[in-house]
């Protein structure tokens, strides 16, 4: 998905957040019920228990969980993995997704989601099941996310209200932080 208005440091703020999970609830509260961490912290090895709000429709999926895999904030890319229930529940061995923010200029970017999966032949009619308007509606609404934010942000900064926050980049130079997370 291509992101106008905003870095991929920016979109990268919210996916590679220990906060993320939480924050999707926010977001799709007509798709997520409630997120859980259940073991440690947000970081590689969390385990999330996700359950779907009742009656959602996209899916026949009420809960499941997921650990995360991989977060690699030098190449902005996210890795889930669904450990119990969900896909697994309707005969697939393995479902992954893989988040990557790709940069493409300095306000714009793009949004790459890849689903692997695996399944047992004799689940083949649950093989249309993998829906990706899901993942794409949680891309549309990260993305939206950060640039409400960011505007709220440029209006607040054009009346001299906040200042950016700073810190040290890789060259000695200072450099914006992107776009943070309210909860």
């Amino acid at each position: 998905m291509d992101v106008i208005g905003a870095s991929a440091d920016e979109i990268w703020a919210v996916y590679g957040s220990k906060d993320l999970w939480k924050l999707m609830v926010k977001l799709q509260p007509d798709v997520f019920e409630r997120v859980n961490l259940v073991a440690f912290d947000g970081g590689v090895g969390t385990i999330i228990h996700m359950v779907m709000t009742p009656g959602f429709e996209g899916l026949r999926l009420h809960d499941f969980d997921v650990e995360l895999l991989r977060i690699d904030h030098g190449n902005k890319v996210l890795v889930v993995q669904q450990t119990r229930g969900g896909y697994l529940d309707l005969g697939y061995s393995f479902f992954q997704i893989t988040f990557e923010i790709l940069a493409k200029d300095d306000s714009s970017c793009v949004i790459r989601t890849t689903t692997s999966v695996e399944i047992d032949e004799k689940f083949d009619a649950n093989a249309s099941t993998v829906a990706v308007d899901q993942i794409y509606g949680m891309a549309k609404a990260i993305a939206k996310y950060v640039l409400d934010n960011k505007a709220r942000k440029d209006c607040s900064l054009a009346l001299g209200i906040t200042t950016p926050v700073m810190k040290q980049g890789k060259d000695d130079k200072p450099m914006t932080v992107g776009v943070g997370i309210l909860l």
